[in-house]
């Protein structure tokens, strides 16, 4: 049989080959070093069509980084989506940071079990896409807050319906949510993909007694997110102390973040970024210093000991990055950091 004939049977037992699941769009993050190391490129970021996990200790700004996706999704004329299984959602701090907080740019969703939660945001992500209420390549972000704090549907009710007591739970029960994610996002990660959004499932950490080598550490839910996340971008974080009267204080965070899969770029790759609290403990990315940061460790900023060589005059990271930012000169760093 010739490869024409083949082609032709084929076509009619099972028709042409499929479109390619490479992702067609990408969610600009809006900061570069993060886009990098994400995407291999300092404009892209996350895919879309991907699930997406994000896990670290605890205040190791996880929420934080979920929240600058959904902005950025804002920015780019789409929608985004929070479900809160923690319950510890805070909007006011969210909107501080520039999150629109309007319906429908805003869907806010308090779900009270694993199988509601994913369930509602697949619904609003396939209302939007068959209404076309954006433009197709606009992004749709859903932040799942988080892995660990989702209780599954069996955990939460019997089998007549009623939520069940708390004296009712067995150590059966420890073992459900890695059942029923390993049962569910299978079905979530083809959902995810036919609506081309972006699922950003927030995770903690654990530790495993009696690890002697090798990384003690896991994240709840079992090993299946593990599996069909795209990306798993593990953080952490430690204290920024600036000198003040009589000691030190504390000013913010600096938070470390390494690609620990990636299917879209090579893996491992890393980058740190200055979380910062102001006087009214509002906090912010500091993206002008880690800009600066990157740029010295590619020579694009002369470094002359402790200090930094700009428009021919010496600075300390912290005093140059505040000089830029009051002179409004972000762009500059951009196109040092594009050359």
């Amino acid at each position: 049989m010739s490869l024409e004939a083949l082609a032709k049977d084929l076509i009619a037992a099972v028709g042409k080959n499929d479109e390619e699941t490479e992702p067609k769009y990408w969610l600009d993050m809006g900061y570069p070093p993060l886009n990098m190391i994400l995407s291999g490129s300092y404009t892209r970021g996350l895919p879309h069509g991907r699930m997406i996990e994000i896990y670290g200790p605890s205040a190791a700004g996880k929420t934080l980084l979920a929240t600058m996706a959904m902005i950025a999704a804002q920015r780019a004329g789409g929608i985004a989506i929070f479900i809160d299984w923690e319950r510890a959602f805070n909007l006011k701090f969210a909107v501080e940071m520039g999150l629109d907080p309007e319906f429908p740019k805003f869907i806010y969703k308090r779900s009270d079990t694993w199988e509601s939660g994913n369930t509602a945001a697949m619904k609003v992500a396939e209302t939007i896409r068959k209404n076309k209420s954006i433009a197709p390549e606009a992004p749709i972000v859903a932040v799942f807050d988080s892995i660990a704090a989702a209780v599954p549907k069996s955990v939460m009710f019997d089998s007549k319906g009623n939520k069940r007591g708390i004296e009712e739970l067995t150590m059966n029960d420890t073992t459900a949510l890695a059942r029923v994610t390993s049962t569910t996002l299978k079905s979530v990660n083809q959902y995810v993909g036919d609506f081309d959004m972006t699922a950003i499932y927030l995770n903690q950490i654990r530790t495993k007694p009696g690890v002697v080598y090798g990384d003690p550490t896991t994240t709840p839910g079992g090993g299946a997110m593990e599996f069909y996340a795209t990306t798993r971008l593990a953080l952490g974080a430690k204290k920024i102390m600036e000198e003040a009267a009589g000691g030190k204080e504390f000013k913010g965070r600096l938070i470390g973040m390494e690609t620990k899969k990636n299917k879209v770029s090579r893996p491992f790759q890393s980058v740190d970024l200055r979380l910062i609290y102001d006087d009214e403990g509002r906090a912010h990315f500091d993206f002008t210093l880690g800009l600066i940061e990157v740029l010295v460790e590619q020579g694009k900023i002369v470094k002359d000991g402790k200090m930094l060589v700009w428009d021919g005059k010496k600075y300390y990271a912290s005093a140059l990055g505040a000089k830029i930012d009051a002179e409004g000169k972000y762009p500059e760093l951009l196109k040092l950091l594009y050359a």
